[in-house]
């Protein structure tokens, strides 16, 4: 039996704590073993006493580092963490698996890029779609020219967020108190597996993403938040259309997104017509082909996976140069869109749902979606 790389898990409660549970199944032991945890509020983790007796626990990285070693720190932390906890993992001779949004910025992203290089330690990020087994069928189906030329990958978000999701420290903020940059947003965020899902299938390797050129966007807030709740994105890349648009400033719940990915000899729909995040190839000569579940196992793999590059070299699925076209875009929202308040006369504050909404947001954005256009470019009274 091959040994099982070690990994310090960076985080331990909220999103975190989804993550941790993976690495304590016993299904997992083969490839990952974890040998400490880092979370300075480890205590209120759904899984602390499953943990606090097996692997020692510590507020700061710099604290395990003084006393351990491992071959991977997987970071699952507020945005404005990840780049001075990668850095410090990187320089103590860690590889690592960082969630995303890597970092907010271009310029951090390249410094990372820099560290990893002098370091000779990997950096993946976990974005989930990139470690689909489907999407990673589709991608390598993609470069093969089976599905002839991409021509139009569009996707629709809709996720209602309640006031309770906005009211922790970092949510929907610019920066933090102490002036760490966050730019979480709907888009940078929430919602950002299905911009980078689009960018990925049209990269040039399968350790590339496309380019966006030709951007054009427009944000919106509904919620009393510093950024936006709201957005809609139109581009280009690989000489295809790209389009998505995303809320949580509505009131009907699409529990999973819709994707509809335009070729000349196919059309991949996900989240049409099941509840399950099907994905269905629609195939020019009438074959209909069903990949199953669309995120095909990927919040699973990508642990897996990610053990399998440091100890068998498996080639990193997503990387810092996989997500800097990604980077680039959320960069350039957030240093050249000014994000418009909807007209208050349609916004709701809805107390006994604890939530703020846009009447009828949901069949807006549809419209925009189905339509590829952008909020301006239709008549929409709430703008």
């Amino acid at each position: 039996m091959k040994t099982p790389v070690s990994v310090v898990q960076v985080g331990s409660g909220g999103f975190a704590a989804s993550h941790l549970k993976k690495l304590l199944d016993p299904e997992m032991a083969e490839h990952l073993k974890l040998v400490g945890v880092v979370d300075p509020y480890a205590i209120n983790s759904p899984h602390y006493n499953r943990f606090k007796d097996l692997v020692p626990v510590y507020n700061d990285l710099t604290g395990f580092y003084a006393e351990n070693s491992a071959s991977l720190a997987f970071i699952a932390t507020p945005i404005h963490l990840h780049f001075q906890q990668c850095m410090t993992a990187m320089e103590n001779g860690s590889h690592v698996l960082c969630e995303k949004p890597l970092v907010p910025t271009l310029s951090q992203l390249e410094l990372l890029a820099a560290k990893s290089k002098s370091t000779g330690k990997m950096l993946g990020v976990a974005f989930q779609w990139c470690y689909s087994a489907v999407m990673l069928n589709i991608k390598e189906r993609v470069l093969a020219g089976e599905f002839g030329k991409p021509l139009n990958l569009k996707s629709l978000v809709a996720w209602p967020r309640g006031w309770s999701y906005f009211s922790r420290s970092w949510a929907g903020k610019l920066k933090t108190s102490d002036g760490e940059l966050v730019h979480d947003s709907v888009i940078s965020n929430a919602a950002a597996h299905y911009l980078q899902n689009m960018l990925f299938l049209l990269g040039p390797s399968m350790a590339e993403s496309a380019e966006l050129t030709d951007i054009a966007v427009e944000c919106y807030r509904a919620n009393d938040i510093e950024t936006f709740d709201t957005v809609a994105l139109r581009g280009q890349a690989s000489d295809a259309d790209i389009f998505i648009t995303a809320s949580h400033a509505i009131n009907y719940n699409l529990p999973h997104p819709l994707m509809d990915y335009a070729f000349e000899n196919a059309r991949i729909l996900i989240s049409f017509c099941e509840q399950d995040g099907r994905c269905v190839i629609h195939h020019k000569d009438g074959r209909v082909e069903d990949m199953g579940s669309g995120l095909g196992g990927g919040s699973w793999n990508e642990l897996i996976f990610t053990a399998q590059s440091i100890r068998d070299g498996r080639p990193w699925c997503c990387t810092i140069d996989t997500v800097r076209p990604f980077t680039k875009i959320i960069d350039f929202i957030f240093s050249n869109v000014k994000a418009q308040p909807f007209n208050n006369a349609f916004v709701v504050r809805d107390l006994d749902k604890q939530c703020t909404y846009v009447k009828n947001l949901h069949l807006d954005l549809m419209e925009c979606f189905h339509r590829c256009k952008l909020p301006s470019e239709i008549d929409f009274l709430w703008k």
